[in-house]
This record gives C-alpha cells, structure tokens and sequence, in this order.
C-alpha cells in the first residue's frame, strides 16, 4: 500500500483515548465540549452516482475553539480529471497518478474521523461531501456510521441577514469571518476557512442562546419556513429606537412592537428563539414591516401604546380597548356611594372618583372596604387617606385577635384594592392637571455623553429630543418646546391621553437620576396620601405571609 502522499497530523498530546466519553444520548453536551470534524472534499464531478471520483481529501479535527488535528491528502480517481476541474482547483492528472486510491485512504480516514458517538462531521455544503464519502463506505463495504452532521451553508442561511452577506459562499463567508485562511478549491484550506466560519456561525447562533449540542441539532427545526423565506424584511430596519408594525397584504396592522434597537429586535422574529405559535403564524401571513424611529425610548413606548390603541392589531395581547378599563365613583342617588363604572367617559373632572383598577374583582374589594366599613364617602379634596386606613387596619386587627383569620385577610385584601386604587387615581389626577413639564435625563452611548429631553402636558407626551454634541443644551430645550404637540384638553379626567399613557409617562418619571427642567404649574403628590400607605401595607401583607408558611409548616409537622 503506497502512503506517501498521505499526511496526518496530531496535535498536542490529545489522544483519541482522552476524548470525552459521553454519547449523544446524553443531553445537553456543551458546543465548547464537543469534538468536531470539519472537511472537504475535491472530486472529479457533482456526483458519485455519475461516476466521479475523490481527488482530494482535507479534514481539521477541533475542539473548544482549538485545531487537534488535520488530515490531508491527494487520491487518485482512477481515472481523467476534467480540464474545467483542473482550471477550478488546480489538481492535474500529473498530480494524482502517483496518489494512493480511495480503498487506501479511506480506512486511515475513517480512522481519522474517530466515533460517531463522540464527533461531528462538519462540511459547507455538508450533502455533497458526506453523499461522496456514504458512496465511498458502500463500494467499499465498511458500514457508514451514524455521525451527526452541520452543515456551515445551511447555518449561515438561517442566521446572517441579506444585509450582512450577499450570499453563503464560502470565500464570501470566510472574508465576513475574517478566516485565517482563504479557500482556495483546495480541500485542507477549504476545510481550514470552514472551521473559522464554523466558529463565527457558533458565536452567533450563542447569542440566541444556543450553547449545547442538542440546541444546535434543533435550532434549524425550530425555524419555519416563513421565517427563512421573509428573513430579508429585517435588511431594512435601523438600529435606532423605534416602533415596529407588521403588515398583512391589505396593509392592515397585524402586530405592533417597540425597541430601543429596532433591527436587533426584529431579527429575533425570524430566528428559532421564536416559539410562540401566534407569532409564527403572523409571520407567515406579513406582507411587510414598517418602522417609525423615534427620538427616545419613551416616545416609541407612547407611540405604541397609541398605535395599539388606534390599531387594534389582532395580535397584540395586551388590552386595546381604554373603554373597558374599570374605575369607580361617586354616585348620589339615593344616598351618597360608590359604585364601578367602565371606561373614563362618564366620570367627569372632580376628586369624586378613584382607579383605573387592575379589574372588576379589584374594584369590587375596593368598594367593599368604603361602603362596608365607612359611613360616607372619602373626601378626596384632602387627598388624606390616614382615616379610612386607621379604620380598616383596626377591623383587621380586631378580627385576627378573635382569630377570625380569614376575614382579616379578607379586610386586608379589600384595603390593598382600595389604598392602590386611590394611589393610582391621585397620581393621574397631579400629571394630567399641569400644563406643560419638561425633564431630562443624561443618556450614554459608545461611550458618547448625550441628554434626553421629554416634553408632557396635561398628561400626554408632546415631544423629545436627544442633545447634539456641539450643540447648545438651551437651544435643544427651546426647539423642543417650540416645536412639541399643542394639545387640547376636554373635560374628562383624562382631557389630553389615555391613562395608560399618563401612567406610563409616570413611570419614566419616576427613573432614578430624571431631572427637572421646567414645570408650568404645580406638581406634588400628598404627604398623607395613598402611596405613603402602600409601604405599610406591603409591610403587613409580608408578616402575615410569614406567619400562613408558619402556620402551615408547624401543621405539617405536627401530623408526621
């Protein structure tokens, strides 16, 4: 048997009796773990079954990001190399004809490639290399074992973007990887490029979680046809805060989302960290994707709530209709009481009413601890919730010390509706009461210092800006209040927005290190007021959680 233009190399002191010995049965097996054969092949034609044969063989043997092997060898097909192969690869007749044939080779290559219950045969265009070597097994008769295959070309269709690289070639993604080695037709270096794009493809696809083997095996079965073919739709989205809105073929609005990195956002729509059923199925009937890019991440945030609002887009879960929220007010017949209403359209500007509450239950535990426990109304006018909580808290502690525990949690629960209801009602009524607010906010960005600037009045968001550097931070200010949404208000107690927009703004204004730039009237919230109450009434719901788990353990003890 001539040999002599075979060689291998192994390197280190990695033996193939140190490799690690679990199987692939086993779950969950590390991708830095996992040993893995990347080849190419150089033939004398696209198929075996047409009678081509193996002119090359290059193989590279790596693990945890580490080369431990190469084999590399020519091999005589037995017969003429076609002159359009010559011209390709560069391998001539001349060349082959003192190489070893491909019954030779082969037993030492399979040797090479080790067991299939510990490596995985990797190639570019895994089908035709691995339909060559099957070919190969059977003529020869070795049985072809049962390796795990990755195919590079197919990975990298599923997660690089149309925007990224004009096509899965391997020069053109050895040159996106920036691969040591370039190909060159020729099967080691080939097989040399192939590894390096084998570890850019594997520290994409990590960022979508994929960190075992079993991830990988799975990742391209996750991904439905609709997400492959409509992938493009992300080339054209910018990486700037924004909203999303998916289109069906009408151009009607099927889903609505927000960013504050648009094409990052959208691109997971079309990779297999995308398991919702619903989601998937919108993909599938989506015509296109518009984008608005907005100044700030507030304002996408508002503008999503609007859209939703207005859209009503059937794939958006949240809730789309303002007129079902519940709220509750102050009704005068026969006798002075509180009863829920929906919507805000029939509670009018007085301090008479409370909420929105998180439903009709809430509201109901609400109403319960005014119109059972207090003889009148509360009088909001004062914005002091001390009394009604004193009362209630005393009915509660009474209860409990005559070990009626049930409905002192009953009396707490319908408290905690209550102290929330009034919290939320009186921090809308102070923002949706002031006519203009503007605040900033100091933002960093590859490692740029900039100032977000967000215009509000009566409770809805009228403008934001982000400073220019070079520019002055007085002139940003002034454009933006010159430039900001002139809002009408109306009667209601929401005149200018939703309360899912004030309470939203609301939030952003509570973000640690906001400041205040300018504010047209008053904003305060009261000293005695329900959310000085809520911290109390945490404190009691986490004591009596305490004390229901002792109870309940020294029950469990007690009957073993």
């Amino acid at each position: 048997m001539s040999l002599q233009c075979l060689t291998v190399h192994i390197m280190g002191a990695v033996a193939e009796n140190h490799h690690w010995q679990a199987t692939f049965d086993e779950i969950g097996r590390p991708l830095s773990q996992t040993t893995f054969i990347v080849l190419d092949l150089e033939t004398t034609g696209s198929s075996p079954t047409t009678g081509a044969g193996i002119t090359e063989i290059g193989a590279v043997k790596v693990r945890g990001g580490e080369i431990i092997g190469e084999f590399q060898t020519l091999v005589n097909p037995g017969g003429t190399i076609p002159a359009f192969i010559t011209i390709l690869t560069g391998i001539t007749q001349s060349m082959v004809a003192p190489a070893p044939k491909i019954e030779e080779v082969f037993p030492a290559f399979l040797e090479f490639l080790g067991p299939h219950e510990e490596n995985v045969l990797v190639a570019h265009n895994a089908p035709f290399d691995i339909g060559f070597l099957k070919a190969t097994a059977a003529n020869q008769e070795y049985p072809w074992p049962k390796y795990q295959v990755v195919d590079t070309a197919r990975l990298a269709r599923q997660v690089l973007l149309r925007d990224e690289v004009i096509n899965c070639k391997l020069a053109t993604l050895a040159h996106f990887f920036r691969a040591a080695t370039s190909p060159t037709h020729r099967a080691l270096d080939d097989a040399r490029a192939t590894v390096d794009v084998l570890h850019g493809l594997l520290e994409r696809v990590g960022s979508f979680g994929v960190t075992t083997l079993d991830e990988l095996k799975g990742f391209s079965t996750r991904i439905t046809p609709a997400q492959r073919e409509k992938k493009h739709f992300v080339s054209a989205i910018p990486q700037a805060p924004g909203v999303y809105i998916f289109r069906g073929p009408n151009d009607e609005a099927l889903y609505v989302g927000t960013s504050r990195n648009l094409k990052s956002r959208v691109r997971t729509y079309f990779t297999a960290s995308e398991t919702r059923k619903r989601i998937q199925e919108m993909i599938a009937i989506s015509h296109h994707i518009d984008t608005i890019v907005c100044a700030t991440v507030i304002e996408a945030q508002v503008r999503e709530l609007r859209l939703i609002s207005e859209k009503s887009p059937p794939y958006n879960r949240r809730s789309k209709a303002q007129e079902k929220a519940t709220w509750a007010k102050v009704v005068n017949r026969p006798h002075p009481h509180f009863s829920t209403v929906r919507g805000s359209d029939s509670l009018n500007d007085s301090r008479q009413w409370i909420g929105p509450f998180s439903g009709v239950e809430d509201a109901r535990f609400a109403l319960s601890a005014i119109n059972r426990f207090v003889e009148s109304p509360l009088d909001f006018d004062k914005d002091d919730v001390r009394d009604i909580v004193s009362r209630l808290t005393q009915q509660m502690n009474d209860l409990a010390l005559r070990e009626k525990f049930e409905e002192a949690a009953t009396v707490r629960n319908q408290l905690g509706s209550l102290v929330r209801g009034i919290s939320r009602g009186s921090r809308i009524r102070a923002l949706t009461r002031i006519p203009e607010l503007v605040v900033a906010q100091r933002t960093s960005e590859n490692d740029i210092t900039t100032w977000e600037f967000v215009c509000i009045r009566y409770g809805r968001l009228a403008g934001s800006a982000i400073s220019t550097p070079g520019v002055d931070i007085a002139h940003t200010i002034s454009s933006l209040i010159s430039s900001a949404e002139v809002v009408s208000t109306n009667d209601s107690i929401l005149p200018a927005s939703t309360y899912e927009e004030v309470e939203k703004l609301l939030s952003y204004l509570d973000t640690e290190g906001l400041r205040l730039v300018s504010v047209a009237g008053e904003w305060s919230s009261p000293v005695f007021g329900a959310g000085s109450a809520r911290h109390e009434l945490e404190r009691i719901r986490n004591r009596d959680q305490e004390m229901a788990n002792f109870w309940e353990s020294s029950t469990q003890r007690a009957s073993r």
